[in-house]
């Protein structure tokens, strides 16, 4: 363990200085006025902070975490009776049954996202058929890009805890006379809720700071977090109040993965 401790410190290194200096820059510019990123003749401000009380932010901050834990949910929803039918199956459809799933993450996201923008749009090809679905721009079609990109990010954790299910706790507990929905709701449910923790996670974090899916198919129309940091930086140069928000966010996703990862005093969802 000791040489392999070794082994680790140049990737230690790099995290820290690929990782912490940025925190660090961004934390000081959170913090101050300047121009740029040049901090010469720099003054210590709480500005920025005040402008969080804005509108345009507080309703960023609302859509993303709205709009991710509905998606979130439908995940949830779809992904565990596809995870526990996977489970179910023999070896060898299992795992074929994973490629489907996981095959979509081949191509890239951003060509996905633009597919569903195109048939989202009241001329498409499913007008061939008779169907103009016109969701271009509302948060409708922003959950269900969510749900499509994300939904194997659901399955998988929670396929592996149930697969790797003691089963013998199971045959337990029927021999004990529990019916199929107390066999769940006491065994299966309970003892799968770190793969349910790991999915939600896995889904909800990556969906509450999207920028590229609001962006296309919300038509520019419903900002999240992500699309008014990305003004900030790359059209406004705002780059104090940019570096704020940024903070917010991590601030956000550390709070989640503290609670649902939190070892002492049991699992928190």
């Amino acid at each position: 363990m000791g040489y392999l401790g070794k082994l680790s410190k140049p990737y230690k290194w790099a995290m820290y200085l690929l990782v912490g200096v940025p925190i660090i820059i961004m934390i000081m510019l959170a913090f101050t006025r300047t121009l740029g990123v040049d901090f010469t003749g720099a003054e210590f401000t709480l500005d920025n902070v005040t402008r969080l009380n804005e509108q345009v932010y507080r309703q960023a901050i609302r859509n993303s975490l709205v709009l991710s834990s509905i998606a979130t949910i439908i995940c949830f929803i779809i992904g565990y009776p596809v995870a526990y039918m996977i489970t179910g199956l023999k070896d060898k459809y299992k795992w074929l049954v994973l490629v489907m799933v996981i095959s979509p993450m081949w191509s890239n996201m951003l060509l996905r996202i633009i597919a569903w923008e195109q048939l989202f749009k009241p001329n498409s090809l499913l007008n061939a058929i008779g169907v103009s679905l016109d969701l271009l721009g509302t948060r409708t079609a922003i959950v269900i890009g969510m749900v499509s990109i994300y939904l194997p990010f659901m399955i998988f954790p929670i396929f592996t805890v149930l697969d790797k299910m003691d089963k013998s706790l199971i045959e337990a507990s029927i021999d004990l006379g529990a019916s199929q929905i107390q066999v769940f709701t006491k065994v299966i449910f309970p003892l799968s809720l770190s793969g349910v923790a790991s999915g939600v996670m896995m889904t909800f974090l990556p969906s509450a700071t999207a920028f590229a899916l609001p962006e296309r198919l919300g038509g520019g129309r419903i900002l999240l977090i992500g699309n008014v940091i990305e003004n900030l930086f790359k059209r406004v140069y705002n780059y104090n109040l940019g570096s704020l928000l940024s903070i917010v966010v991590i601030v956000i996703i550390f709070g989640a993965m503290r609670i649902i990862n939190r070892q002492e005093g049991g699992l928190i969802i």
